[in-house]
């Protein structure tokens, strides 16, 4: 009797390959924060700016929730000429990138605009909001297993 076993080929791993297209892993504790951050944004957005306000005013809420959520991923430009493996970041844009990935750097800031200023003011409620949605996406990139950038600009999974 013989036995047809199939070869194996090792797929390169994080660990073996720092370059290597790493795999997706949801983490369900920050898709769960992900989910209520963005409910919360969402809800804010509609109630001060579309029940309770003008148009234009559920215009920019909207706007700057959506300008805030894409905001952390703007850093990936810096360096945008450089020379780097793919899937690697230039090494100029990793401080920004991971200062905007931190979650208590977000979170500080939407603690001050929240709570330290007026809250149903026109501005503060809009960086408010802003803040939930910059919470979200770092939540969401958590979620999907990204964590910060290494100094030499790989990523590692968490």
């Amino acid at each position: 009797m013989t036995s047809h076993t199939a070869p194996t080929t090792e797929a390169a791993s994080p660990a073996k390959d720092p370059h290597a297209r790493p795999r997706l892993r949801i983490h369900s504790t920050w898709l769960s924060l992900w989910a209520l951050l963005t409910a919360f944004a969402a809800f804010e957005v509609i109630k001060h700016g579309f029940m309770n306000g003008s148009p234009l005013y559920a215009l920019a809420l909207t706007g700057t929730s959506v300008g805030f959520f894409i905001a952390p991923d703007l850093t990936l430009i810096i360096g945008i000429g450089d020379e780097v493996p793919e899937g690697s970041l230039s090494t100029k844009a990793v401080p920004f990138y991971n200062a905007m990935h931190r979650m208590l750097v977000a979170l500080a800031f939407t603690s001050v605009i929240g709570i330290g200023l007026a809250p149903l003011a026109p501005l503060p409620l809009a960086l408010f909001i802003g803040g939930l949605s910059w919470m979200a996406h770092i939540a969401m990139d958590r979620a999907a297993g990204y964590g910060l950038r290494n100094s030499d600009g790989s990523r590692e999974l968490q």
